[in-house]
């Protein structure tokens, strides 16, 4: 389903924007379209990380530095 929206730029911007739809063999809604896309790819990315860092130290302390997965296979209960 496609949304008609109607925008106002700047006269620079505008004709930015239709060098840029030439160049690119694209619609002007195409190239907007795609820029939009290609941002909230980037921040989503972003949030990620940021979310990964924020429990990436979450679990440090919790077991001894000796322990590690062949620790735990030598020791467990087979």
């Amino acid at each position: 389903m496609s949304v008609r929206k109607n925008f106002s730029m700047p006269e620079k911007v505008a004709e930015d924007l239709e060098y840029l739809a030439k160049k690119l063999d694209m619609k002007q809604s195409q190239v907007i379209q795609e820029l939009i896309e290609e941002k909230i790819s980037e921040y989503e990315i972003k949030r990620k990380l940021e979310a990964a860092e924020k429990i990436s130290g979450m679990f440090t302390g919790m077991f001894p530095e000796h322990v590690n997965i062949q620790w735990i296979k030598a020791n467990s209960d087979n």
